[in-house]
């Protein structure tokens, strides 16, 4: 018998993993071509932000390890592991403000281009890693429902920077 996977969500609006305490999926379009909506979302830290898109200190002290200082939220330090552009960015981020080096998660950014490509660009974003955050079964439930409110509103702000 083969599992069944579930329905597509709407666009930005649900995580099409229901059920995995261990990672998120959700979707949206944004109204450009690939190349200007991977010039986007390859800005490490672009979503570090409480509603608003804001600028941040951004250092790359090594190729592909990129430090985020964000004036309200902190230190985030983010690791490139697979950069296939226009397609797919995939990093390890984490939160690093404090004593020690919070565990991390990965996420992924897949890009497709719509056609006719005016129809604009779908980016997917994976999360996954959360079991490994060492929370409970309750609280890593809790932290991929609001990651995945936190993508829904960071892909809403990706496409209003994008029209």
């Amino acid at each position: 018998m083969s599992q069944q996977q579930p329905p597509p969500a709407q666009s930005g609006s649900l995580n099409e993993l229901v059920g995995d305490p261990d990672a998120l999926r959700v979707r949206s379009t944004v109204p450009c071509d690939i190349q200007r909506a991977w010039d986007f979302v390859t800005v490490p830290g672009w979503f570090v932000n409480d509603g608003a898109l804001r600028d941040h200190v951004l250092t790359t002290p090594e190729p592909g390890r990129h430090h985020v200082q964000d004036p309200v939220h902190g230190e985030f330090l983010f690791e490139d592991l697979d950069v296939v552009p226009p397609t797919q960015y995939v990093f390890r981020g984490s939160h690093t403000g404090g004593e020690t080096q919070a565990p991390a998660t990965i996420v992924t950014f897949s890009l497709r281009e719509l056609t006719p490509p005016d129809r604009g660009t779908e980016i997917v974003i994976t999360e996954t890693g959360f079991a490994g955050l060492g929370l409970d079964a309750e609280a890593s439930r809790a932290a991929v429902d609001e990651n995945v409110r936190a993508w829904v509103l960071e892909l809403k702000l990706a496409a209003d920077a994008l029209r």
